[in-house]
């Protein structure tokens, strides 16, 4: 299933204009594997200590160990891996990326996995449209101290329906796989005998993993084994029993919700080979999580100057005064409040933090100023993502109102999320045309040809490049937005052009990048939806296009047309 290409051409990356600034490595990637590169210290910085090819990215070690005795160091190093990676079939692939201590993947030049910091084990996922053909592969790494690990999976698309099974030919989950199916369930007594005719009967291991939609509530997460297990709920090392063993039963109950992606990894030493993983509800009522009150202090003025005029308890900050009194006798004007609580964490991780509030209003986190909207203004969203250890922390939210209408709202997401939509007052939608006021095009003048399908009466078009190369084609639309707030994101897709499957359009926002993939050939005198991002209005903002798309050379046609900004 996987396969990865030479490189041809890897210097060309350099000239992108509008990709993140790292340049590939000049030297050869094998056929199969990745190009590594070994660095003293843990930035990746100066020359590299060793250059070599490897066949795959799956370390896992208990304690620092050198990967090239006498030439890399055990601790304080850093490395990066390159390799084309072969995607046989189009739809949503997903990405696991298992990592002691930090490190970050980007598949075609977009970060897609980012946990650069000093921390366990933790394994994250990332799915999302792909289409056919070979994809660029990055993974950067860094050994600080301790156990060792830096694991990269791919999952074809609805290959893998219940758990992904990874069978190891040895006990330590080294190398590629040697098996790779779906499992319906954790649940195998293999005796004296072997999962799979491939397999050794002792000195073995295996991985599942999988995400599993919860319902809000504690789960208890029973696991038997002989020989080792260990379990993984989110970032939550559940179970940790490593160890050679008879049959023995674990068990651990956490409070989860939502989407969590769940991996259990099991080693077979000798004797009999016997695994399961059961998941149930808790079904006692002391399972249930403490509530987590707000308490709020109420203020006679919009300055949270004291004496309090009342104090007062709420279940969750969701206010809305503009059809109501505030309580403890407030007007409906000048006053502000401070609400303070205690709450629980169920798993570190980055969280996504939404504020909507007008007028002003400021959030804290343990005494750390997090989120910042302290000013009058009509009703604003706010976005802003922020990492949180598992367990309790301090909140402080504070907020004012001045005069005209007074909300506000907050809330908590796991992830890294879409930003909330702002109520804000509607606007006009703004389009900008291809060869129109706010276009910019660059690369082989030769390669452009013109078409009169298209909004407005025309658009361009060009073969495609199958990957960078000097003289792409590329072209942005810089729409003219002055204010800051959300806009949903549209393409005009003109009938009869384009034959691609995989055109990779760029949009700047707000100082960051997004990468979103449009399948042109599908859509006929469409507009397509790239979706919400939040801008903020000061110029320097675009969509932008290349003619790479990762299909085979000159195969395939890419089109330029319309962008739409539609207010959100």
């Amino acid at each position: 299933m996987t396969r990865f290409l030479r490189a041809f051409g890897l210097a060309a990356f350099c000239l992108s204009a509008f990709v993140v600034g790292w340049q590939p490595a000049q030297a050869q990637i094998p056929t199969n594997g990745f190009l590594a590169e070994y660095y003293n210290g843990r930035n990746l910085q100066g020359a590299p200590l060793l250059t070599r090819p490897e066949p795959v990215v799956n370390w896992s070690y208990p304690e620092a160990s050198s990967p090239a005795p006498g030439v890399v160091p055990s601790t304080d190093f850093s490395t990066r891996w390159e390799g084309w990676y072969q995607m046989e079939s189009p739809g949503a692939w997903t990405i696991y990326f298992t990592a002691d201590d930090g490190g970050r993947v980007w598949i075609d030049n977009e970060l897609v996995i980012d946990m650069w910091y000093d921390h366990a084990p933790l394994t994250r996922a990332k799915t999302k449209y792909f289409a056919a053909g070979y994809h660029l592969a990055r993974v950067e790494y860094y050994q600080g101290g301790g156990a060792m690990t830096a694991q990269l999976r791919f999952a074809p698309p609805g290959a893998f329906p219940d758990w992904m099974g990874e069978y190891f030919d040895n006990p330590y989950l080294l190398g590629a796989p040697r098996v790779r199916v779906n499992d319906a369930d954790i649940n195998f007594n293999w005796g004296a005998g072997s999962p799979d005719a491939r397999l050794p009967a002792d000195n073995f291991s295996a991985r599942w993993t999988r995400e599993y939609n919860f319902a809000p509530g504690n789960y208890t997460f029973t696991a038997t084994a002989d020989d080792g297990i260990r379990v993984w709920v989110g970032d939550t090392l559940a179970l940790d029993a490593w160890t050679p063993q008879q049959p023995q039963t674990y068990e651990r109950t956490l409070y989860v919700n939502g989407r969590v992606p769940l991996r259990v990894e099991y080693f077979e030493q000798g004797g009999n080979a016997v695994v399961s993983l059961f998941i149930k509800p808790a079904t006692q009522a002391s399972d249930a999580p403490a509530a987590e009150t707000w308490r709020g202090a109420w203020f006679d003025n919009p300055t949270l100057t004291p004496p309090a005029v009342c104090e007062q308890d709420a279940a969750q900050l969701q206010f809305n005064w503009n059809d109501a009194l505030p309580p403890c006798g407030l007007g409906g004007q000048f006053f502000s409040a401070r609400w303070e609580a205690t709450r629980t964490t169920p798993t570190a991780g980055f969280y996504t933090l939404n504020l909507f509030t007008d007028d002003g209003a400021r959030v804290f986190i343990d005494d750390a100023l997090i989120l910042d909207a302290w000013r009058e203004q009509p009703p604003t969203a706010y976005t802003t993502a922020v990492y949180l250890e598992q367990g309790a922390h301090q909140w402080r939210v504070e907020y004012f109102q001045s005069a005209g209408g007074a909300q506000i709202a907050l809330t908590l997401t796991p992830g890294v999320v879409a930003p909330a939509l702002p109520a804000s007052a509607a606007a006009n939608e703004m389009i900008v045309d291809a060869q129109g006021a706010g276009w910019t095009e660059g690369g082989n003048d030769a390669a452009w040809h013109t078409t009169t399908n298209g909004y407005g009466g025309g658009a361009l078009w060009t073969n495609n490049n199958a990957f960078l190369q000097p003289l792409y084609n590329w072209g942005r639309w810089y729409p003219p937005l002055t204010q800051a707030r959300n806009y949903e994101v549209y393409v005009f897709i003109p009938a009869q052009v384009a034959t691609t499957q995989n055109a990779r359009y760029t949009i700047y926002h707000n100082g960051e990048m997004d990468f979103v993939t449009v399948p042109q050939a599908q859509y006929q005198d469409q507009w397509v939806s790239l979706g919400v991002f939040a801008f903020a209005g000061q110029g320097g903002e675009y969509v932008a296009l290349s003619d790479t798309t990762y299909e085979c050379f000159g195969c395939t046609k890419i089109v330029w047309d319309a962008v739409k900004f539609t207010p959100r």
